[in-house]
């Protein structure tokens, strides 16, 4: 794992971000704090993980590295029914917000933002049917996703808007699919900040 991702997260400030996530226990169930739950998640899935259980996993293997940086105790691992019972609760938007205008709007350094659909892989159950439609607003430089939203009945421009309405665009190039290049995504873009 590593130990650049951890260090990275805090030169970022992630755990400032997610603090502003309002945390929906009562006082005395806060053994963990939030902001060190979600941390922990979100290492877990730079790391490639991608279910509960696994992410779950994949922290406690690492957990003498990460437990202590997160702010969480070095002795005391979360248990899997403790993650699972905090985000039933947590609003998955204060979550997304926090991450897409706090963290990656922060550590958006990079000038160059590509915007794409692409279908889930395993996500065709029958023959026939299709898969699960994506958006996705991807960093070029590093390749890390800072915006996605299921394209569903949505036509794919106006889920690409609802994407970049999220994320800082000033000074940064936008690139995007040729199925995307419309006339209202090029002005949003531009409205937004986005080089001529």
């Amino acid at each position: 794992m590593g130990e650049e991702v951890v260090q990275a997260s805090e030169r970022r400030g992630l755990l400032r971000y997610l603090a502003e996530v309002r945390d929906p226990r009562r006082g005395q169930g806060r053994v963990y704090p939030l902001a060190g739950l979600l941390g922990m998640l979100v290492l877990a899935a730079v790391n490639g993980e991608q279910s509960l259980r696994g992410m779950w996993l994949w922290a406690r293997a690492h957990w003498e590295q990460i437990g202590p940086r997160l702010g969480l105790r070095p002795e005391r691992k979360p248990q899997y029914g403790t993650l699972w019972h905090v985000l039933s609760r947590v609003k998955v938007e204060e979550v997304e917000e926090a991450l897409q205008q706090g963290w990656a709007a922060w550590g958006l350094q990079e000038k160059v933002l590509s915007v794409d659909g692409e279908v889930l892989r395993g996500s065709k159950r029958r023959p026939g049917q299709g898969g699960i439609e994506m958006m996705v607003a991807a960093l070029q430089e590093t390749g890390a996703v800072i915006g996605d939203a299921v394209v569903g009945a949505k036509d794919p421009v106006e889920a690409a808007l609802a994407i970049l309405e999220g994320l800082p665009l000033e000074g940064r190039v936008v690139t995007v699919d040729a199925g995307l290049h419309q006339r209202e995504l090029v002005e949003h873009v531009l409205e937004k900040g986005g080089p001529a």
